[in-house]
């Protein structure tokens, strides 16, 4: 999987996501975040930006003992420190609190009943965004497998196959949609399914790409990422719901921000992804290929706040 080598096709997908994140300036869920019933014992008053987190789902996210990083802790961390220095914020500063699950679904109603903040490392969906809010995207995802050398990945070679995916992701959809004969074996979490690849359970796995390559060598280094072109492409940002009052608006300041200094050389920015995606990581992208993408996503969003 290349995350930029097909940047121009990939762009419907990213303009989608960008333009949902400047609509909801002032008409989505944030905006109407302001009633009291609302704004009580949100981000501002606890001091905690609760974070969903699903155990290890590299790059995004890498589990050590009781501590998170990953891509996803990159941008949780550009979040929390503009919350820090937004005029809304009390007395104490803001820290990021991870908030364990055991399911993406899980996840995601924690945040649409307010029982965390946000999660970031999210493909977008029209189904998700119905309900969640959508930040700028900060990655761009497809729908592949990882399988034996010899099958490539086109629906026709999975037809009567056995398909590993996890449960509610939008790989598995995708998939489900799109191969006619294929069996589905579903798993709660990241961490359950590259381990039934790793033991043999399942003999060929679906995911989002950048998941997939990320954990290839390590639990199925002779399988094949197919196939050459993505299933389906979106972008990967975080979500939010109405609970805490600009939120969204803030973490897209965060994110474009963030972004900005990868694309002009900040080489403390550039470290800190590159360690997740960059050249020197299982993703393997080159920082041409992760600047170009980044240059995209902005130039992409400040057209559509010239014409909002």
């Amino acid at each position: 999987m290349r995350l930029l080598k097909r940047a121009a096709t990939g762009l419907l997908a990213l303009s989608t996501v960008a333009l949902v994140a400047c609509q909801n300036k002032e008409t989505g869920p944030d905006a109407s975040a302001s009633s009291p019933e609302q704004t009580t014992s949100t981000v501002f008053e606890t001091g905690k930006l609760r974070a969903v987190v699903i155990g290890n789902a590299l790059p995004m996210v890498k589990k050590d003992g009781d501590t998170y990083d990953g891509l996803s802790f990159v941008v949780l961390e550009a979040i929390r420190d503009q919350l820090n220095v937004s005029p809304l914020k009390k007395d104490k500063d803001i820290e990021i609190e991870p908030v364990a699950v055991g399911s993406a679904q899980e996840g995601l109603n924690k945040i649409r009943s307010g029982s965390a903040d946000i999660a970031c490392g999210v493909a977008f969906s029209w189904k998700r965004q119905r309900t969640l809010n959508y930040t700028l995207p900060f990655a761009m995802g497809g729908v592949r497998v990882l399988a034996p050398k010899g099958n490539d990945g086109t629906p026709d070679s999975l037809n009567g196959q056995t398909v590993g995916v996890v449960k509610d992701s939008v790989a598995a959809n995708v998939l489900a949609s799109s191969v006619d004969d294929a069996s589905f074996q579903f798993f709660n979490t990241p961490d359950e399914a590259l381990a039934a690849l790793k033991d043999g359970t399942v003999k060929i796995l679906g995911g989002e790409s950048l998941w997939l390559k990320a954990n290839q060598a390590e639990t199925a280094p002779e399988a094949a990422l197919v196939p050459a072109l993505p299933y389906a492409r979106s972008g990967i940002g975080c979500v939010v719901a109405g609970t805490t009052p600009k939120l969204l608006n803030m973490s897209n300041l965060a994110i474009g921000r963030l972004l900005s200094a990868y694309v002009n050389d900040n080489d403390e920015v550039r470290s800190e992804i590159n360690n997740w995606i960059g050249s020197g990581s299982t993703v393997g992208l080159s920082d041409d290929q992760i600047g170009t993408f980044f240059t995209i996503v902005l130039s992409t969003a400040g057209e559509f706040n010239k014409q909002s």
